[in-house]
């Protein structure tokens, strides 16, 4: 009797079961591969959707995910090291916030992210020799930095070379379309150039 009764619930259980790839909830299944992603396979998803962007603010929505996603790639050392440079920063001390940053280009001299804060701090401090071999170095490592290029672009304006800082702009906007000040200083230089060509 007991043996039937089990054999029936098993069949029922059976009977009931999803075949294999069927999915009761699609939703669920894309968040838990979403959740399982690499962050090289975020960061490439992001960058995706960031170039596919239909709007500025979801165009800086995305970018925000993605800063963090390349602040993440450095791991805890790197950002401890960040961490404090910024509350250096926040503090006035620059100093601090210098060594931070060369002590974290010297142990991480792969992670685009410390030679671009490093170059941030040089541009504040008019050191624009710095800043663009550092911005230089940072797109070699990681040719997607959209935020490098914008800054490059700057250095480059800095520098009276108006045509290699509108290329990198363009740049900056090929990875982020929506690049609030990538897209100003573009039509900003090209306006100045067609003067120029006048």
């Amino acid at each position: 009797m007991i043996a039937s009764i089990t054999s029936f619930w098993l069949a029922l259980v059976l009977a009931l079961a999803v075949p294999p790839g069927i999915t009761l909830n699609p939703e669920e299944d894309e968040a838990e591969a979403g959740a399982y992603m690499t962050l090289e396979e975020r960061l490439d998803e992001r960058l995706a959707a960031l170039a596919g962007a239909s709007s500025e603010s979801e165009g800086e929505t995305i970018a925000d995910e993605v800063r963090s996603i390349w602040r993440q790639s450095g791991g805890a050392t790197a950002s401890l090291l960040l961490d404090r440079a910024e509350r250096g920063l926040a503090e006035r001390d620059t100093d601090t916030a210098e060594r931070a940053y060369t002590h974290l280009r010297n142990l991480e001299p792969d992670f685009a992210e410390g030679w671009i804060a490093s170059a941030q701090l040089a541009m504040s401090d008019g050191d624009w020799d710095f800043a663009l071999d550092a911005l230089t170095r940072a797109v070699a490592l990681e040719p997607r930095r959209f935020d490098a290029y914008a800054l490059l672009g700057r250095t480059l304006e800095q520098a009276s070379e108006p045509e290699a800082a509108l290329a990198a702009y363009e740049e900056a906007l090929r990875v982020h379309p929506w690049h609030p000040q990538a897209r100003q200083a573009r039509a900003r230089l090209e306006d100045q150039l067609a003067g120029r060509a006048l």
